[in-house]
């Protein structure tokens, strides 16, 4: 934190405190916006303005570019905060502010100089697996000429730029990229965000439209192939340039944490809204007391109050030992895929304990505009979703482990 400032920042003495508790305080709004940003694909612009002020695109961004460089724990905390007003927000939210990490850890300091820009307003999506075959990077005079479309790029609506995963056609500038596949940072003003995020199950206010871009070009220093390293170590470029480990981690192991934020904050929901169901319903054979009185609902009640609060727990730890490997400059495929288990589990003990209300919940509590309809859905979108299936993720966890090649892996090729 004690990195020399080069832009301002908004406000220089805003705590992690207050930034958590203006994402608590924001709830409410948050889940007043859910149905229509369901239609829209994405929050309002009140919203976005609400999510500006209180300094939430900012928080893992560099001091030194008009950041608040806050830990981990505290971008997690918050987004789970907003994910409890309603996931598919939490989840735009969380994935247009968290890849400034990505570029104030991966990237030269030039580079973060001018992508930060003069007043270090910087929102971005990162899309690692969506690119269509006809994706391309290539060598042009004086940058690289970047064409194609990218899926599922969550976070793009309110977007300064975007970030996507390239193959690299051809050969690259002298002294540049030496992997086949880079991540590219091309600009607002040169792609197209298209409006076809809709038709899905759940999840379907979170943004995750498509970008096509034709031609673009851009610096050499804004295409980067260090962001899916296996070892960092103390050796990314934001660790040299910040001196904050914050900066000194790997990608794989966040990306799975900024998704697991909006299951968790889900699960919250969950409860509250079973709980409200609870409190003023009466079991069909025991029509003399309040359901949240019965045995029976008390216990499936501490049961998914209990995964709740571990799902919590364990994913703000995993911010806390992101923390730790980096300041001990020991961050290596063997931790980060550790950390991206815990993320794992905590997405599934979140989902366990929004089924557990789902099923103890009735039929009215799932009609069409009830919370926990919209909520089931969104679980349901995630669970489907094949990066984030933990028996799939368990085998490489082990090869990692014993320090065998990690299968099918090819990001970092």
């Amino acid at each position: 934190m004690g990195e020399t400032t080069t832009i301002a920042i908004p406000e220089p003495d805003l705590t992690p405190e207050t930034m958590i508790a203006r994402a608590k305080a924001l709830r409410t709004a948050v889940r007043a916006d859910a149905a229509a940003a369901e239609d829209r694909g994405y929050y309002s612009k009140e919203l976005h303005e609400a999510f500006l002020k209180a300094g939430f695109y900012r928080c893992l961004q560099p001091r030194k570019f008009g950041g608040y460089a806050f830990d981990i724990r505290t971008f997690f905390k918050a987004m789970i905060e907003i994910s409890t007003g309603d996931p598919g927000i939490g989840w735009c939210l969380t994935l247009a502010s968290g890849h400034a990490l990505q570029i104030g850890s991966c990237f030269d300091e030039a580079a973060q100089a001018e992508i930060f820009g003069p007043d270090g307003h910087f929102i971005a999506p990162y899309s690692p697996s969506g690119p269509t075959p006809d994706a391309e990077c290539v060598a042009v005079p004086g940058g690289y000429r970047v064409s194609g479309k990218w899926r599922y790029c969550s976070g793009v609506p309110y977007s300064t730029h975007f970030m996507g995963l390239a193959p690299m056609k051809g050969a690259p500038h002298p002294g540049g990229p030496t992997k086949k596949l880079v991540t590219v940072v091309v600009p607002r003003d040169q792609f197209e965000m298209l409006d076809d995020w809709h038709e899905m199950f759940g999840l379907r206010g979170s943004g995750s439209n498509s970008v096509v871009i034709k031609n673009a070009v851009i610096p050499p220093e804004f295409v980067n192939d260090r962001i899916f390293d296996a070892d960092a170590n103390g050796s990314t470029p934001g660790f040299a340039i910040h001196g904050n480990p914050l900066y000194g981690g790997l990608f794989s192991a966040f990306g799975a944490g900024e998704l697991a934020c909006s299951q968790v904050g889900a699960a919250w929901a969950a409860l509250e809204a079973f709980e409200a169901h609870i409190k003023e319903a009466k079991p069909l054979f025991a029509p003399n007391k309040l359901k949240y009185q019965h045995h029976d609902w008390q216990r499936i009640f501490g049961l998914a109050l209990s995964m709740c609060n571990a799902a919590e727990a364990v994913l703000l730890r995993v911010g806390e030992l992101y923390l730790e490997y980096a300041a001990a400059r020991r961050f290596t495929d063997k931790e980060a895929m550790q950390l991206w288990g815990m993320e794992h589990q905590a997405s599934r003990l979140a989902w366990e304990a929004g089924y557990e209300c789902f099923r103890a919940a009735s039929s009215q509590s799932i009609r069409d505009g009830q919370l926990m309809q919209r909520l089931f859905r969104d679980f349901a979108t995630f669970r489907n979703n094949p990066a984030h299936q933990p028996d799939m993720t368990a085998t490489r966890i082990a090869q990692a482990y014993f320090g065998l090649p990690i299968e099918d892996f090819d990001l970092r090729s």
